[in-house]
């Protein structure tokens, strides 16, 4: 049996990490497919013999989504570099669609309040109508441009016959802004039609969705600043002493047997056994002692703990994955791919939640339809429906406060 770890590119919520497992599961030789949503991995155990990593790739990408084998090339700096490129990129169109659904909010709301409140009349919902659906259409359209990501990703996924919470999104607030479309050409042969518009409900469910989206992704670069940390205890030079001579070398390029000199306030670069000289080492980065341990000779070391008043030789046990600091990072790293057994229990019901929901969602509309509503009342069920069921990005513990305050506040503005 072969372990191998993957990145899958392209998930948005459980649905999708559970429709990742599925696919690959179901391959005969199969034994075991984990995807985390947070890490973006899958760990996978299978036999090599009746599947290949081609194979693999080939599923998961008839399933909607990208694969490649996660093989470490870049450093930490790098991925961290590119998590905040990407933070920061997102954080700058959460903030140009809360720009535009301001002004969206207030001109389109502003009458349904006990007091109204003051609108210029060349956009006036009684003045000038069709001047008042043009101008939510102008506001509508930049905040589902910079919001696009849901649409693409959302039908992408129901073409693959994946359907996602995006897919959820993506048709809710399609179906809402093209029934606004059609109401504001109709305008003109009718006023009336300006009362059903919803320009303002497809841009401020994007614009929420967005908002979560943006405060997960910050939560999930968290997740990765232990390792970092840890990562930054080993030091990135060393005094290597070689034929009697001291040279700084990378700690990189160290090899089992060579001889280190590490001086008073130096870290210890790896595992290594004392050979010459006597000191204390802070090994609290290990241990959690703050006290100070005593080392002589045939003393073992720690790769990243501090040397504090002695000059030591210390020669090299272990490099790279075999000392014990890469051993703490890959089982942190093992732990954050690892799913509780009430995590995979929600993830196989998310992979039959959302066409559930797409099938309850049409249902209503019909429904309504059939008992003599009309149209645009059906469509707000059929919306209200598939919103509702996206919680995907708005369930984070730490952000529950902020979503009650504007759940109220929405709630409030609609009544």
């Amino acid at each position: 049996m072969k372990k191998e770890i993957y990145t899958i590119e392209g998930m948005s919520c459980a649905a999708c990490s559970s429709a990742v497992e599925r696919v690959t599961r179901k391959l005969e030789g199969v034994e075991s497919s984990d995807v985390n949503l947070m890490t973006g991995k899958m760990n996978i155990v299978y036999d090599e013999s009746l599947v290949t990593e081609d194979l693999i790739r080939k599923k998961i990408e008839k399933a909607g989504f990208k694969a490649r084998l996660d093989i470490n090339t870049e450093s930490i700096e790098q991925q961290d570099r590119k998590v905040k490129e990407d933070l920061l990129a997102h954080k700058k169109r959460v903030i140009t669609a809360l720009v535009l659904s301001i002004p969206l909010l207030y001109v389109s709301m502003g009458h349904m309040l006990p007091f109204e409140l003051p609108v210029p009349k060349i956009i006036g919902m009684m003045e000038n109508p069709l001047n008042y659906a043009i101008f939510q259409l102008i506001l509508t359209l930049p905040i589902l441009w910079v919001g696009r990501g849901f649409y693409t990703r959302g039908f992408h996924a129901l073409w693959k016959r994946n359907p996602n919470m995006d897919s959820l999104v993506a048709i809710g607030t399609a179906s809402a802004f093209l029934y606004s479309v059609v109401m504001t050409i109709l305008i003109p042969k009718n006023h009336m039609y300006v009362h059903k518009l919803y320009y303002e409900s497809a841009a401020v469910v994007i614009t929420l969705v967005m908002l979560g989206k943006y405060l997960e992704k910050r939560s999930k670069g968290k997740t990765s600043e232990a390792i970092k940390k840890l990562l930054e205890l080993t030091p990135d030079t060393t005094i290597l002493l070689k034929g009697g001579v001291e040279q700084e070398v990378s700690v990189s390029e160290l090899k089992v047997g060579d001889i280190v000199v590490v001086k008073p306030g130096s870290k210890i670069p790896l595992d290594g056994i004392v050979v010459a000289g006597t000191s204390s080492v802070d090994e609290s980065m290990l241990t959690g002692e703050s006290i100070p341990v005593e080392k002589d000779i045939s003393s073992q070391v720690i790769g990243g703990s501090i040397n504090y008043n002695g000059v030591m030789q210390v020669r090299i046990e272990h490099t790279g994955g075999d000392t014990i600091l890469a051993k703490i990072v890959k089982l942190t790293m093992d732990a954050q791919g690892k799913k509780a057994p009430i995590s995979k229990i929600a993830d196989t019901v998310a992979g039959y939640f959302v066409p559930a929901v797409m099938i309850i969602a049409f249902v209503a509309a019909v429904i309504w339809l059939l008992l003599g509503k009309d149209l645009a009342f059906a469509v707000n069920i059929f919306v209200s429906v598939l919103v509702i069921a996206c919680p995907c990005a708005l369930d984070l513990r730490r952000q529950r406060r902020l979503w009650l305050e504007l759940g109220l506040v929405l709630v409030m503005v609609s009544w």
